[in-house]
């Protein structure tokens, strides 16, 4: 019996020191990789987004975008906009009809506006009271080429399907999760490298070597739609010259009722004294 305690004891000294050991290298390699995330991957958190943002088929949102001045990286410029959009599958410029009220100096005062219903487009511009028309029916060679475009969640998901397409082409990544404005968040990055595109449904790669580009989504675990991106681009010979965007996403609503008939009127008869400008492909 004596020789069976002994052996007790012992055996137990050892599970402790192998608990110890375990537990060291476990913290080494947490000290070495940088947080651990556990659960889903980074494409099953996108394949979900996608899934999700199927559901939406009206969208309001207001968005606060921080970006480099392109004429000027050591300045930063910030603005407002805010956003309604129905779901247009069969457009292929931006993939809804759309209403972008964008504000420069505060939040109350439109400068620009964007109105595009599918078929025709008006850019607005406030201050110089002046309106461009873009009538994508009467010159169809817009469609052709890139002309205009914002990011919005749906040009997001068709970017996630093709990233999910060509793996081969990205580094994507599931970074800890986090919180923005009090909700919790999935991070997912993205990283592409030596090649460079358009955001949205102007998606198309071409060879740029050395050209980076990193974007981290955020992603909302309750609802699982994107409230936040960050993305910064640059060279690999010139790393003091980082541009770099981030917008986040407040005040949204989902699935709204919306007055297609006036959200999306791209009539010019409210836009009397304005001068219109009809624009054509190049």
């Amino acid at each position: 019996m004596r020789n069976l305690k002994c052996r007790d004891k012992i055996s137990t000294k050892n599970q402790a020191r192998l608990s110890f050991l375990g537990q060291s290298q476990v913290l080494l390699l947490l000290l070495f990789w940088g947080p651990m995330v556990i659960g889903q991957t980074a494409p099953e958190i996108l394949q979900k987004t996608i899934a999700s943002i199927d559901t939406i088929e009206t969208l309001h949102y207001k968005q606060k975008m921080f970006r480099s001045n392109p004429q000027n990286l050591n300045d930063t410029i910030r603005r407002h906009r805010e956003m309604y959009f129905k779901r247009l599958a069969t457009d292929s410029i931006v993939g809804v009809k759309g209403h972008w009220y964008m504000y420069v100096h505060d939040t109350i005062h439109v400068i620009y506006e964007d109105i595009y219903d599918g078929q025709r487009l008006l850019r607005v511009n406030h201050k110089d009271k002046m309106v461009r028309i873009f009538d994508l029916q009467k010159y169809p060679a817009f469609r052709q080429k890139h002309f205009w475009s914002h990011n919005t969640w749906y040009g997001m998901q068709f970017e996630f399907k093709y990233m999910l397409r060509h793996q081969e082409l990205y580094t994507i990544k599931r970074r800890p999760d986090t919180t923005v404005n009090g909700r919790e968040c999935y991070v997912v990055s993205v990283v592409l490298q030596d090649k460079m595109g358009m955001p949205g449904f102007a998606l198309q790669l071409q060879d740029q070597a050395g050209r980076v580009s990193e974007n981290r989504y955020f992603i909302d675990k309750e609802g699982l739609y994107p409230i936040r991106v960050q993305g910064q681009f640059y060279s690999k010979g010139s790393l003091e010259q980082i541009v770099f965007i981030d917008q986040t996403y407040v005040d949204i609503h989902l699935n709204p009722i919306l007055d297609e008939n006036t959200r999306f009127n791209t009539e010019t008869t409210d836009l009397y004294g304005y001068e219109a400008i009809e624009m054509r492909p190049e």
